[in-house]
């Protein structure tokens, strides 16, 4: 990328003449129409982009935004990592400073919302779990002039309302999964319900395919980690019903399905098909490699990071829902694994 410098340097003048020219503060300074055409076109020949950061300042902007983060995911799955790259990708693209602070309730919040806040950030991003306690904050920092966008995967309606929010759609992630495996022949899924969304795809994929679901191969799970998988597992088995797949909503709740079916000596995919959610190293590295459904995190992360500077500068903006991709492995019956692209291959 050119910088004032080298536009300097090739044409033998200053560094300040061409930094008043290309940024229109010449002031008093003269200078011909001859010189600051030639300052022109050089710029425009070596693409020159002004640096964010220091038309920021000038405008008497802080130059930062503020990163308010209560991890989410289940151990293994990297969905915060993923999160705070695409945040932090996005804040480099524009020349913009990281002031990241980690919470995990709304004490933690209020006390990190001090009075630095205002004099150090020009707008904040608060993301992972929803806090619906912190609603009367986040609308007293945007009377104070700090806009606010949040990345909430599964935000209360009272919270969606007054607040710009990024979201992964959990819909679509149950729905590609079970649609996949219908289409593979399954007729009779059973599904790990631990996020309302999520299942509720799980059903619309049924009802479009024609297929009436099992109640008792619904099975009430509470956490998104290994240990629910298999315990999950041992309760669906108990049931003493028949099914062919089992649609599990995050792939450390898949791995220890699978797990527990090796030590059974069951065999997936031959004898039942499983899926996952967050396409992560889990996924990618369990004995049976698993067929994922993407966390998108990081496009969650550069789309917040978009939206906020055009709310910064005063642009209207909307909440965004981000669609995620089914990659196909083996614990489907996929000969070769469908290898993830571009964002996630991370």
């Amino acid at each position: 990328m050119a910088s004032l410098k080298r536009i300097a340097a090739e044409l033998g003048v200053s560094y300040t003449l061409v930094s008043k020219v290309l940024s229109g503060r010449l002031g008093t300074t003269g200078v011909s129409a001859k010189t600051r055409e030639a300052i022109l076109k050089k710029a425009r020949e070596l693409e020159y982009v002004p640096n964010r950061l220091a038309v920021a300042l000038k405008a008497g902007r802080k130059g930062a935004v503020g990163i308010f983060l209560h991890r989410i995911g289940s151990p293994g799955s990297d969905v915060s990592e993923r999160l705070l790259r695409g945040i932090a990708e996005g804040l480099e693209e524009s020349d913009l400073r990281m002031w990241l602070r980690f919470f995990t309730t709304d004490e933690d919040f209020l006390v990190a919302c001090d009075k630095r806040l205002k004099s150090e950030v020009d707008g904040l991003i608060v993301a992972g779990r929803a806090h619906p306690g912190l609603i009367p904050k986040f609308k007293e920092l945007e009377q104070q002039q700090v806009p606010v966008v949040s990345i909430f995967n599964d935000p209360p309606d009272n919270l969606v309302k007054i607040l710009t929010n990024v979201a992964v759609d959990y819909e679509r992630q149950g729905y590609l999964a079970t649609r996949h495996l219908l289409a593979q022949g399954c007729r009779s899924l059973a599904c790990f319900a631990t996020n309302e969304k999520r299942t509720n795809g799980f059903l619309l994929a049924h009802r479009e395919a024609g297929i009436k679901v099992n109640p008792k191969l619904l099975v009430l799970t509470d956490s998104f980690e290994l240990e629910y998988g298999e315990r999950s597992l041992d309760q669906l088995l108990k049931r003493d019903i028949p099914f062919d797949g089992i649609v599990c909503q995050s792939d450390a709740q898949a791995n220890g399905v699978i797990n527990e079916f090796v030590r059974r000596g069951i065999k997936v995919p031959a004898e039942i098909k499983v899926t996952g959610v967050d396409n992560s190293a889990v996924a990618a590295d369990c004995i049976v490699p698993i067929t994922s459904v993407t966390s998108e995190m990081r496009h969650a992360g550069l789309a917040a990071v978009k939206l906020l500077l055009k709310k910064i500068a005063g642009d209207p903006v909307e909440s965004q829902a981000i669609e995620s991709s089914l990659f196909v492995r083996h614990s489907c019956g996929a000969g070769r694994p469908q290898m993830p692209s571009g964002d996630e291959l991370e």
